[in-house]
């Protein structure tokens, strides 16, 4: 359904709104109302995040970014027919049954329903829908030959950009985890002085015991744990340094394949960490990466091979924005 609402314009207008021309596009009128429909899901994200004037601005950024698609939408659309094209009825009635099927279960009754809920004419979705698939046919038709990535453009990109490329240091850790309890207990110690202790402190010295002298950690941490790894023997798999908290980071990073840790104990409770193997920080091979790069650059390559497409409709055009 997000879709459906997204693809007609989002919601109804607000019927306070004064309509006005914002653009022309050749013999094209672009109004407010028009761009506003395509810009209100954007804008109701910025007002959840930001006030005031940087809203203001954000705003106005969106606003004039909505402009412009609607803009080099029309220029394709325009385009399209300009050359001869049509899109057959049939092609508009198939791609409304995939929404309607893959949307609404089937159901055309209640398509139709949601449309008019909107304030959106069956008519005017059929529109919408045709002008998607024409800007589409059309975008794929202009950039239809196959890019192809010299061997030199991929070594010169990887010698440029080879920090994207650093993997930084892992370990594959396991930890036990224990809550603070919520009571301390009270004791007499050694000297015969009441003191208070955290039972849960000592459950974990009796499980530090236990690591030093053999026991599996693993079976340790199913037994005991009440980390979120638990049933996994505590195992977090492979970690960076910035996936840590520093007080835990700070000891598991000085631990070598096949140690555990002392008692860590932080404001939430006690741990005891395992590093199961490391791996020190480097640099991918151009051979790992080659495959990733060349994909970034043909994406690259399409973006501007479809933006002089896009900047040669619109020399040829009269555009006013108002």
């Amino acid at each position: 359904m997000a879709m459906l609402l997204l693809l007609a314009g989002a919601a109804r207008l607000d019927a306070q709104i004064v309509d006005g021309i914002a653009a022309i596009v050749n013999d094209k009128v672009i109004t407010f109302s028009e761009v506003k429909k395509r810009v209100d899901p954007t804008e109701r994200l910025l007002k959840e995040s930001y006030t005031g004037q940087e809203l203001v601005d954000k705003v106005k950024e969106a606003r004039l970014k909505a402009l412009n698609a609607e803009i080099e939408r029309q220029l394709i659309i325009q385009d399209f027919f300009k050359a001869g094209y049509f899109v057959p009825e049939n092609i508009v009635e198939d791609r409304m049954k995939d929404v309607i099927s893959s949307q609404f279960d089937g159901d055309r009754s209640a398509f139709i329903k949601t449309l008019l809920a909107n304030g959106i004419s069956l008519e005017n979705y059929r529109k919408e829908l045709r002008e998607q698939i024409v800007v589409q046919y059309m975008r794929q038709k202009n950039v239809s030959g196959a890019v192809i990535v010299s061997p030199y453009r991929i070594e010169q990109y990887y010698q440029e950009n080879v920090r994207q490329f650093v993997q930084e240091a892992q370990i594959q850790l396991r930890l036990i985890y224990l809550r603070r309890s919520v009571f301390k207990e009270k004791r007499t110690n050694a000297n015969g002085q009441t003191e208070e202790y955290d039972p849960q402190e000592e459950v974990m010295k009796e499980i530090l015991y236990k690591l030093d002298t053999g026991s599996s950690f693993a079976e340790m941490a199913r037994t005991y744990s009440e980390g979120p790894k638990r049933e996994d023997g505590g195992d977090f798999g492979w970690v960076t340094q910035e996936t840590l908290r520093p007080e835990i980071r700070d000891a598991a990073f000085k631990l070598k394949p096949g140690q555990h840790s002392r008692i860590l104990t932080t404001d939430d409770g006690y741990y005891i960490l395992r590093v199961e193997d490391v791996k020190r920080s480097s640099v991918q091979s151009m051979s790992d990466v080659r495959a990733q790069i060349e994909k970034t650059l043909i994406q690259e390559e399409r973006q501007r091979l479809q933006q002089e497409w896009i900047d040669s409709l619109r020399s040829k055009a009269f555009i006013k924005m108002f």
